[in-house]
């Protein structure tokens, strides 16, 4: 009894004290619990940020084709059934269709020496205080048309009105080139240089256009003339009249020589000081009126029926086109249809031979100068292999203080004169054909007084 007594008082003191043994090793985990509920879901969270895009696909493949909109409304054409027609495209004409007056022009000299030009130096050989402007410029015409040129002194172009570009200063009493006053940079003649459209360009109004509203610059009355340069007398600057050509006067204000034959090609010594002595290029007004070569005196010169035409340059070189309006053709190359009125059946421009008769006067005449040391292409020798070409134009004339010219006698008016009238023809185009009698008349005269070789030719 007292030993369990005992037993049960130390084991409460065990207790008491809070003594324990050593732990023993925990036991193996036991098998998972059973799944408990699904419990309820929770808030939606905010959009996040919007990734990169990624690479295109594939196009798909190609849908099917709409349906047909409806026909434009515009005139039906003559005999036609269809009420509706087709688009009205008569704001085009006459400049902008297929054959129209733009495409034509396109095709001219004008528009492929703009085309040459862009980017180049032309323009420094005309803008400022030149007179190259008064034509090569875009504006160059309607300048002088307005009386505004420029000039040294104070008096301009006694008759500026009609074309004339020289005058004589009022200070020096030289005979001068009046000068380019407009603004342009631009060396083009297009529409508006040779027509004035203000106020009736239908790029502007949106209108139609209206036959003749688009009038040239150049006065082309009954009662107007056009003047190339060439003075009545001595130490005047009058220039003379061209004629009357109405429309031809537009062309002639700028394709003229720019020289004062009267007052250039000097009874005594002439000084030649460059390979650009003479006419400018172009000068066929000069040679159409039958009025601007050198003359000898006091022979008398005729001219061909040529210049009875009522329009000049415009009858051969604007012949009316039917298919846009009968208006003239504006890449103003002459037409051999409209020689056939009074040559029928010819093919070109040599009619009758005209042309080789006067390309071969044309070279006798050449020989002639070149072997007085008056012609050059390269500005120091005298023409040589070149001699065998027909490229006259190209020819220019021998400085007086040239290799080639070393020793060469003064150039008085007589032989000077034959110069002039060489590079009056070779650089008037047509070899003759703009007034065939007069320039055989020219040409013999011209061989004649510089001791050229008159065999088999026929004086005029």
């Amino acid at each position: 009894m007292k030993l369990l007594m005992g037993a049960a008082i130390v084991t409460l003191g065990l207790a008491m004290f809070g003594c324990s043994g050593d732990d023993g090793k925990d036991g193996a985990a036991g098998p998972p619990g059973a799944k408990g509920a699904k419990g309820d879901p929770g808030e939606p969270g905010g959009q996040g940020p919007e990734g990169e895009p990624g690479p295109q696909g594939e196009p798909g493949p190609k849908g099917d084709p709409g349906p047909q909109g409806q026909p434009g409304i515009g005139a039906a054409g003559a005999g036609s059934s269809d009420p509706v027609g087709t688009l009205n495209a008569s704001c085009m004409k006459p400049c902008h269709t297929f054959s129209g007056i733009v495409e034509q022009w396109k095709t001219s000299r004008h528009y492929a020496t703009y085309i040459s030009n862009l980017g180049g130096d032309e323009v420094d050989t005309w803008t400022g205080a030149k007179a190259c402007g008064n034509c090569h410029a875009s504006d160059g015409l309607e300048y002088r048309d307005s009386g505004t040129v420029g000039h040294t002194g104070t008096v301009g172009p006694a008759d500026l009105a009609h074309g004339q570009i020289n005058y004589k200063d009022s200070v020096s009493g030289k005979i001068q080139e009046s000068t380019y006053a407009g603004k342009t940079t631009v060396a083009i003649v297009g529409c508006n240089t040779c027509h004035d459209a203000i106020g009736h360009d239908p790029h502007i109004s949106g209108a139609d256009y209206v036959k003749g509203s688009f009038p040239l610059r150049a006065p082309v009355g009954n009662e107007d003339y056009a003047v190339i340069e060439r003075s009545s007398a001595l130490g005047a600057s009058d220039g003379t009249s061209a004629g009357n050509y109405r429309a031809g006067n537009a062309c002639m204000w700028c394709h003229k020589s720019r020289k004062d034959v009267t007052n250039y090609v000097l009874a005594s010594t002439n000084s030649i000081t460059s390979t650009t002595w003479g006419p400018h290029e172009g000068p066929q007004t000069d040679i159409y009126s039958g009025k601007g070569a050198y003359e000898y005196i006091p022979k008398v010169y005729k001219n061909s029926s040529h210049t009875n035409f009522s329009t000049g340059c415009v009858q051969c070189h604007m012949p009316p086109v039917a298919a846009n309006g009968n208006i003239g053709n504006h890449s103003f190359y002459p037409q051999v249809s409209a020689c056939t009125n009074c040559h029928a059946g010819v093919t070109n421009f040599d009619v009758s031979g005209g042309q080789t008769l006067v390309k071969s006067e044309l070279q006798t005449l050449r020989v002639k100068l070149n072997s007085l040391q008056l012609l050059t292409r390269d500005g120091i020798n005298p023409l040589t292999t070149e001699l065998s070409d027909q490229d006259f134009a190209s020819d220019g004339s021998m400085p007086a203080a040239a290799t080639g010219a070393a020793g060469r006698p003064a150039v008085q008016g007589p032989i000077a004169g034959a110069l002039y009238n060489y590079f009056l023809i070779a650089r008037g185009s047509g070899f003759g054909v703009h007034n065939p009698t007069y320039v055989k008349q020219v040409l013999y005269d011209s061989i004649q007084a510089v001791g050229g070789d008159l065999t088999g030719l026929i004086r005029p």
